[in-house]
């Protein structure tokens, strides 16, 4: 299939959505602020401390500190390559302590304060996630220094689920980095214009799980020996136009990758045009994006065709250097009084990544095997509990599989998916679903 049939049929998709849902009566935007039109993007915001601070409401007198944080429990089942595992197999049929995080946010005369730091005990490993100054220029236009997150696609997120969207992991997903970001909003319009110096910095992790570098909370590329790149000198530009309940917009990114030995600089550049609706109690988003990585060479001076990412402290993996993504979810809210429950969102959420890579064999070429990934699920909030309930599904993905990372988001998995991918064992272009149900259980305050 084409880039441009990919393109119109996500486009059908969205449109044909549209007109469906507005036999729903869609709300005007005076509506949009109620809370049963708008729970499922209040709760997800919620889970991520998104607070009054990013409201650019300007009060130079206003002094205040908030602490909060979270603690969350995660079960997972998984049906990979070699089928199932019995109940306390670590990783694949287990129940752990997922996360628990710190959140300090505050303001004194005028100047903001926005932290957040995560622990993960099963990888041994904690990072910043974002921490940041801020200023409120005007009541609409704030500017932030530190980590913050990227102007980039649907924000705060491209997906409804725990899983999040395959944009995540390359990067293109509730990424964080280091710079200086500028954001404005009004009734209908907001932008954000942003400068990166670097990627955010690492925190600490175990060497038995992966490298130091990969000791952060969102995807970058990060040097491994062999192949000492990193991320530097990122610029990044997003705007987005909202009418009756529709918001639509366009993204942009251009970056450097600069190899720590050979001193060689390559590029990355991030396009992305996207769409997020609020048709009563449904919420759409889709978005279609393409990325490219030129010139990156690995310490020897050769070309790449896959860059090296990480990230939890948690091993490394290629992801193809050229790749368009096709990315569309919808979910439903369904206000409850069942005890402390008052609300579940079900959704699911898809992305399809078409690699435009290739490798080279003993009789020629050979095509990168393309990346799926469906998630089907639900939010449960109950008082300060929101419970995640997720099944997901995956086609040469690297956290779906029973051989972690590897050539999954780059050439692909082989026809024998425990060894590389080499000229004797080529990515399968017809490789499994594999699966994982998973139900992350948050105390959020």
């Amino acid at each position: 299939m084409t880039k441009l049939k990919m393109v119109l049929l996500l486009i059908i998709y969205c449109c044909s959505a549209a007109l469906v849902f507005a036999q729903v009566k869609p709300p005007s935007i005076s509506q949009m602020g109620t809370p049963e039109d708008t729970i499922s993007k209040n709760r997800k915001e919620m889970l991520e401390y998104t607070s009054r601070i990013e409201e650019n409401k300007v009060n130079r007198d206003t002094t205040y500190l908030q602490i909060g944080g979270a603690l969350r429990f995660n079960y997972i089942n998984t049906n990979y390559e070699q089928g199932r595992s019995p109940l306390g197999t670590s990783l694949r049929n287990d129940f752990t302590l997922d996360t628990w995080r710190l959140n300090v946010n505050a303001e004194s005369k005028g100047i903001l304060m926005s932290f957040e730091y995560r622990f993960y005990p099963t990888f041994n490993t904690h990072f910043i996630q974002h921490g940041w100054f801020g200023y409120n220029l005007t009541n609409h236009t704030q500017v932030q220094l530190g980590v913050s997150q990227v102007p980039f696609g649907n924000l705060k997120y491209a997906s409804h689920s725990w899983w999040f969207q395959t944009p995540y992991y390359v990067g293109l997903e509730d990424d964080y980095d280091m710079g200086i970001k500028i954001r404005h909003t009004s009734d209908r319009w907001e932008g954000a214009l942003a400068y990166y110096l670097l990627a955010e910095p690492r925190g600490t992790s175990d060497p038995t799980y992966g490298p130091y570098s990969a000791a952060r909370y969102s995807y970058d590329v990060v040097p491994v020996p062999g192949n000492n790149n990193v991320e530097r000198n990122q610029f990044n530009a997003r705007g987005a136009y909202n009418f009756s309940g529709t918001k639509v917009g366009a993204s942009l990114q251009y970056g450097q990758i600069f190899n720590l030995v050979n001193n060689n600089v390559g590029h990355q550049t991030a396009s992305a045009i996207h769409l997020e609706g609020n048709y009563g109690r449904f919420n759409l988003k889709a978005q279609y994006l393409h990325y490219n990585y030129n010139n990156v060479r690995n310490d020897a001076g050769e070309l790449l065709n896959v860059v090296q990412m990480g990230a939890y402290g948690f091993g490394t993996y290629d992801v193809a250097a050229n790749a368009s993504m096709y990315v569309a979810g919808l979910s439903y809210s369904l206000p409850l009084n069942f005890g402390p429950v008052s609300d579940i969102t079900f959704y699911n959420d898809y992305t399809y990544t078409r690699k435009n890579g290739q490798g080279q064999h003993n009789s020629g070429t050979y095509s990168f095997a393309n990346t799926q990934q469906n998630v089907i699920g639900a939010l449960v909030s109950a008082g300060k509990i929101y419970t995640y309930i997720d099944w997901a599904a995956g086609k040469n993905h690297p956290w779906l599989t029973e051989y972690f990372g590897g050539s999954a988001l780059g050439a692909g998995i082989g026809i024998d998916p425990s060894k590389p991918v080499s000229s004797t064992n080529l990515p399968n272009q017809n490789s499994r679903w594999n699966s994982r149900f998973n139900i992350n259980i948050g105390y959020y305050f």
